[in-house]
């Protein structure tokens, strides 16, 4: 795990980007962002610095297991949930460090808390901010989850902030995205993303859309497949290892699943924050796109039995944009 120690910066131009991207509507569904949004700006008042912490999952390439034709899982989400992990490890290094600091006060957040966490590795030297909106480390990449603690302690160390923006010249995401998702450099529209899509999204998925989403079943990945720096041979590690029966699994062991095999199958893994029936929502959309009418036909008698309003719409809804 990767980690460091910087004063508490100044966020308030990221704030105010925050909430004009809220009043735009560009979070979809996801409410808790809008209501949480001023908590966001309020640190704790005790809070003098923040440790930052990531951990790095980029050990395959799509390239390669894509070809396998089955259900395309986002490489985060193939191995344990980082939220656990990050914490964990967080946790035992501020164990660590009460040990030589009496009095040391923290407050612990992993993509859990109302944290402009990105902003926060900004300032800790962890990377550009790519126009994905995903950060960007020149050597190793955007392939890794961020957390980390507020601290009540002073820090003096500041890291070498990238000023220049390598993504100002390329296009290579926003061309890839295939529902179009990136507006523009740095501006997400979440509603068109297929992550948003496949985890957050609790509706419908609409045919416009949906056939643009391949074999995406949970999470996306091309935004940052595509992307140069990911591509750099430091770039190819992992801090936790994956479970190679999620690397494209083929459609058919996944549709067979009651809600407790999904339960079993995924345990441990983040996979498991889309519930059952938006995976299987998630499942008829790639069953779809891949054309394939044997599992089409499958997937469709095995979900017509569970007599879900959602997943019989988004049957019909497929098949009308076919």
């Amino acid at each position: 795990m990767d980690f460091r120690i910087v004063r508490l910066p100044d966020l308030d131009p990221f704030y105010s980007k925050f909430d004009e991207w809220i009043l735009a509507g560009f979070h979809g569904e996801m409410g808790y962002l809008e209501r949480r949004s001023g908590e966001r700006s309020r640190p704790p008042d005790w809070a003098k610095a923040v440790l930052m912490s990531r951990i790095f999952y980029n050990d395959f390439s799509w390239e390669t297991n894509a070809a396998k034709g089955g259900a395309l899982i986002s490489k985060y989400a193939v191995r344990a949930d980082y939220h656990n992990v990050l914490r964990e490890r967080v946790s035992k290094l501020l164990q660590k460090m009460e040990e030589r600091r009496k009095g040391l006060q923290y407050r612990i957040f992993v993509d859990s808390s109302p944290v402009l966490e990105k902003p926060l590795a900004f300032f800790a030297g962890f990377g550009f901010m790519g126009a994905n909106t995903l950060l960007v480390d020149k050597e190793r990449g955007s392939f890794f989850n961020i957390g980390g603690a507020f601290l009540n302690i002073e820090a003096e160390d500041e890291f070498q902030l990238e000023q220049d923006n390598p993504c100002i010249n390329c296009n290579l995401c926003i061309d890839a995205c295939p529902t179009k998702a990136i507006i523009q450099p740095g501006l997400l529209d979440a509603r068109r993303c297929i992550s948003y899509l496949t985890i957050e999204y609790r509706g419908v998925i609409h045919a416009d859309l949906a056939t643009k989403m391949g074999s995406w079943v949970f999470g996306c990945d091309i935004c940052q497949e595509i992307c140069p720096f990911n591509k750099n041979p430091l770039a190819q590690i992992s801090d936790s290892p994956l479970k190679e029966r999620l690397l494209a699994p083929p459609l058919e062991s996944l549709y067979n699943l009651d809600e407790a095999g999904f339960q079993s199958f995924f345990e441990g893994t983040p996979v498991i924050r889309a519930g059952f029936t938006k995976f299987l929502r998630n499942l008829i959309v790639a069953a779809f796109n891949s054309g394939d009418v044997h599992i089409i036909y499958n997937i469709c008698r095995r979900v017509k039995k569970l007599k879900s309003p959602l997943l019989d719409e988004q049957i019909r809804v497929m098949e009308s944009g076919l």
